[in-house]
Order: structure tokens, then C-alpha cells, then sequence
């Protein structure tokens, strides 16, 4: 299991691919929409079947409260018929993101908490908000989830636009983690396969590994975002199939980066 965090640096189809990964995998998945811009999925693809009652928007309350560990699951909504999939619905007016500041560390740990129970965790983090050079804000952003997550998933296009608005948030994404989370080696790309360069050159030109490369299927990505069916069998749709190929590379790269990060029983003596 894992707690993967996508973002990006521009506008460029983050909570088309995450629910494309929740909705691909094979084990159970918990979607949570922290993007600071808002969600669409609730009114997108479930069609406004769940209200505003639940979702993001309320748990900051529930943490001034005292109630958020006691509540949070109330919180959450099937994605799918037999409930294997979970979506934390997001926020309905991005000025409520300033309030939900402190609710993030939390937050984390109860989506850890999910993940111990066997769920692969998906955090949708929006666009990343920049605060300086060497910072990303932690007052308009989720940074909590992108420090803690054991992989950060930056989406770029396969064009020139994209790649170029990568670079420099990349820059402060690697300082941020380096200063304040688990660490740059976090960072990973998921490419969009919308342009004319090729995973590899996109990889090499950002000095990051690309572990999803994900067709730029107009057909399916609209009806994610709309909630119309897909054509055909919506396992053989050609985002849905990419998704569940890219699965396997992320838990993979998951693993092995905790498993650098877990200190040896050795080094952990050393400490102590």
C-alpha cells in the first residue's frame, strides 16, 4: 500500500488522472480531492449524487472541534457500486483552503491510518502553490501531503508549454522536500502523452523519472470529468488500461523508496 500524491505545475488533467488510477486499480483505493482551486468530481463524475453536507470542506471544522478522527469517514463516498473505491470529496469554494491550514497534518495521519487498513491512497494537491524559491505555501496548499507522501506524482504534458512550466516548480518542489519532507527522491512524473516529445526526453530534460505514461484519450477523460458513459467497456478504455499498468511502476517505486528511507538496525542503533 501507499500514499501517492499528484500535482502539478499548471493546469494539465491532475483529477483526470488520479480518478482514472482510483478507478483502474484492481485493489482498494481511497481518492482524496485536496486540490486548494476546489473539487469537481462530486458535481463532474458522480453527478451531484452526494451533497455538500461531506467532504473536505467540513473537516476543519471537525478538527477545531475535536471530532475530526471520530467524523472523517462519515466524510468519505463510494466511487464505485461495491464501494471499493473511496472519494474524500473536495472543497466547494477555494477561500475555504486558508481554514483547512491546520487540518492537513491530521489529515495525513488518517489517511495513513486507511492506508494500514489496505487501501492504496491517492491525493489529488491541485496545481502547486509556490511560496518562494525554496518553498511551497502551507498556507494555500495542501504541503503537509506532498511532504509526507512516499511518492510526489508531477502530471506534465508531452508538449512544450507543459514541460517549460514544469521546470521551475520542480526546482522549489525539490528544495521544499529536501528542507522540510521525506525528501526529492519523492519526486516522480506521470506524462500525458498530449504532445510530441517522448517520455524519456521529458524525463531527461526535468532530471526526473517518469513511472506513468497515460494516452491522451479525449473520449475517456471527458467522461470522467463529466460522468457519462464511457463507449464500450469502460476496462478497456485506453486511459483506464494505462492506468492499471501504471499501478504496478508506482507501488514498485513506493516500496523501494521506503524501503531506503527505513533505517537498517544497525543505522537505528547508531542513532540511539
Amino acid at each position: 500500500m501507499a500514499l501517492i500524491t499528484l500535482a502539478s505545475a499548471k493546469s494539465s488533467g491532475v483529477t483526470t488522472t488520479a480518478l482514472a488510477l482510483a478507478l483502474s486499480s484492481t485493489k482498494r483505493t481511497l481518492l482524496a480531492e485536496c486540490d486548494p482551486a476546489g473539487g469537481t468530481i462530486r458535481t463532474g463524475y458522480l453527478q451531484g449524487r452526494t451533497t455538500a453536507a461531506v467532504g473536505l470542506h467540513r473537516l476543519a471544522t471537525a478538527q477545531r472541534d475535536g471530532t475530526l478522527a471520530d467524523v472523517f469517514e462519515q466524510h468519505l463516498v463510494a466511487l464505485d457500486q461495491a464501494g471499493h473505491r473511496l472519494l474524500l470529496p473536495g472543497l466547494t469554494d477555494p477561500t475555504q483552503t486558508p481554514s483547512l491550514a491546520g487540518t492537513w497534518e491530521p489529515l495525513h495521519r488518517l489517511l495513513r491510518v486507511m492506508e494500514e487498513d489496505g487501501y492504496d491512497v491517492l491525493v489529488d494537491a491541485g496545481r502547486v502553490v509556490v511560496e518562494s524559491a525554496t518553498s511551497i505555501s502551507s498556507t494555500y496548499s495542501p504541503a503537509p501531503l506532498l511532504r509526507r507522501a512516499d511518492l510526489v506524482l508531477l502530471v506534465v504534458r508531452a508538449n512544450t508549454q507543459s514541460v517549460a512550466a514544469a521546470a521551475p516548480v520542480i526546482r522549489v518542489l525539490r528544495e521544499d522536500l529536501d528542507r522540510h519532507g521525506t525528501g526529492s527522491t519523492a519526486l516522480r512524473l506521470a506524462v500525458i502523452e498530449d504532445g510530441p516529445f517522448k517520455a524519456n526526453q521529458i524525463a531527461s530534460s526535468l532530471g526526473v523519472p517518469v513511472v506513468a505514461s497515460l494516452p491522451y484519450d479525449t473520449a475517456t477523460a471527458s467522461a470522467l470529468d463529466s460522468g457519462d458513459s464511457v463507449r464500450g467497456r469502460f476496462e478497456l478504455a485506453p486511459l483506464i488500461r494505462a492506468g492499471r499498468s501504471a499501478h504496478q511502476e508506482l507501488t514498485l517505486n513506493a516500496t523501494r523508496r521506503r524501503l531506503h528511507l527505513t533505517p537498517r538496525p544497525g543505522q537505528e542503533a547508531a542513532r540511539v
